[in-house]
């Protein structure tokens, strides 16, 4: 929206206005006192690209964005380089870049933002299962398809154990499995993971048309 789109802009500009203060000799007390942050402060600095990333990436400047991001996962990673927060900002920054198709910009991003989920959450979770799927779909964009194929399975794979075969989520996984073995030429796989995922979607369309029968109260007349 508007709103969105002027809010970044004025965090873009008060951003440009630290730093031209700051390379001007500001000190950071003053820097903090006029602006409510301070470029040597990394805790403070992570909020506010944080924020202006979020207000980029809704108003739809994602060049914009991604640069925000790369001095974000910068800001984290020398606080600490194995943490979750960069994990987190790594992947936010491969997901702006997956959209917009920079897919090899966006690769190294998805790569370290999956090996810090694995380090982090341990190679069976859902984390790791929503990193893969991410380093998948860029690989498949780079018709990597064989290193796509590789590492949806293994997503697949993994939120088949954590949530379930029957699971909404597995169902997005098999939709893009389809998609890879449609690249690869492979027709009949490629519907059997489609059917796969039609017969989920069915059946959970079918409960929440259950459920809100039941939670109707003309419904709950009638069956009396």
């Amino acid at each position: 929206s508007g709103e969105v789109k002027d809010m970044g802009e004025v965090y873009q500009k008060s951003l440009h206005k630290l730093e031209v203060a700051a390379s001007e000799g500001m000190s950071p007390s003053e820097q903090l006192d006029q602006f409510g942050v301070a470029l040597e402060s990394l805790e403070s600095m992570a909020s506010l690209l944080s924020q202006l990333g979020r207000f980029l990436a809704r108003s739809g400047q994602n060049l914009a964005c991604i640069q925000v991001l790369k001095r974000l996962v910068d800001v984290y990673s020398r606080v600490d380089a194995q943490s979750i927060d960069v994990a987190s900002a790594t992947q936010r920054l491969a997901t702006v870049c997956f959209k917009i198709g920079f897919f090899e910009e966006g690769l190294p991003y998805a790569q370290h933002s999956f090996e810090l989920q694995e380090h982090i959450s341990g190679r069976d979770s859902l984390q790791v299962a929503g990193a893969l799927q991410l380093l998948a779909l860029i690989q498949l964009g780079m018709n990597k398809v064989e290193d796509a194929e590789k590492r949806m399975g293994a997503s697949l794979k993994l939120r088949e154990a954590a949530l379930g075969r029957d699971h909404p989520s597995v169902a997005e996984a098999l939709l893009h499995m389809s998609k890879i073995y449609q690249r690869k030429g492979d027709v009949n796989q490629a519907k059997d993971y489609q059917l796969r995922a039609n017969r989920l979607m069915g059946a959970r369309a079918r409960k929440v048309t259950r459920s809100q029968r039941d939670d109707d109260p003309k419904s709950q007349e009638e069956r009396r």
